[in-house]
């Protein structure tokens, strides 16, 4: 038989075909390292109780959150459309680490781990910065921390036989920093839990202080944290 120029050609061309092949498996590892988060599914935010997107995983679809219980979270990847906030205490408290859609993050550095105490997933980063999204129409919320955020206590208004306010009285365990006041009335706050007292800032003495009706309010010194009671009116002039 007799081999052509072209037969020869092909042969040494499938060869070398074949040596190419071989190479490239060969320097194929032969259990490769999976990468990081590389597990998380589309449109979820994905919480790990290990590093890197390691260990137990948690989803959250789009719009979730968990204002206690968040568990062990030492990473996350976040593959919704959503800003993901994560808060170093409950109830959207303490510091703030904000994760844009499409990144990850991590919760120890350095052997330190930073604690998740909730989260929340938001359209805008903006959103992370505030909690009074908790207050729900016709409630009185007051917040233990700036912006709506930390500790939450929703007053119910009695009225108080004493005095005859529409209100409410409470402790300094309460302590309002923030107010959202989603009552169609005013709000008259007092430092006596009797719906009585008076600050004084410099020559100045205020008798009350107001938040109007719809209005929310990170409370400015010298009122901070100083409130322990409050009324319902329907003008200001009616507050004592």
């Amino acid at each position: 038989m007799t081999i052509t120029r072209t037969q020869i050609r092909r042969g040494s061309l499938l060869a070398a075909l074949l040596a190419l092949l071989c190479s490239a498996f060969l320097v194929l590892p032969a259990n490769a390292e999976p990468l990081p988060f590389e597990d998380c599914p589309t449109g979820r935010l994905c919480l790990y109780d290990g590093s890197q997107g390691s260990g137990t995983r948690v989803d959250v679809a789009e719009g979730g959150k968990a204002e206690r219980d968040a568990g062990t979270v030492l990473s996350v990847k976040n593959t919704t459309g959503m800003w993901a906030c994560m808060y170093g205490r409950p109830e959207y408290g303490g510091g703030l680490q904000t994760v844009k859609p499409g990144n990850g993050d991590e919760y120890v550095t350095a052997g330190v781990r930073w604690v998740v105490g909730s989260y929340k997933l938001v359209p805008t980063r903006a959103l992370c910065f505030t909690g009074y999204e908790r207050c729900q129409d016709g409630q009185v919320c007051t917040f233990a921390e700036k912006n709506g955020r930390g500790a939450l206590t929703v007053h119910t208004p009695g009225l108080d036989a004493a005095t005859g306010n529409h209100g409410s009285s409470y402790g300094p365990e309460v302590a309002p920093v923030s107010v959202f006041n989603r009552t169609a009335e005013h709000l008259c706050f007092y430092p006596n839990a009797d719906y009585s007292g008076s600050w004084t800032q410099g020559a100045t003495t205020y008798g009350a202080y107001v938040v109007l009706r719809g209005q929310s309010v990170t409370v400015p010194p010298p009122f901070t944290g100083t409130f322990r009671s409050h009324e319902l009116v329907a003008g200001t002039s009616e507050c004592q």
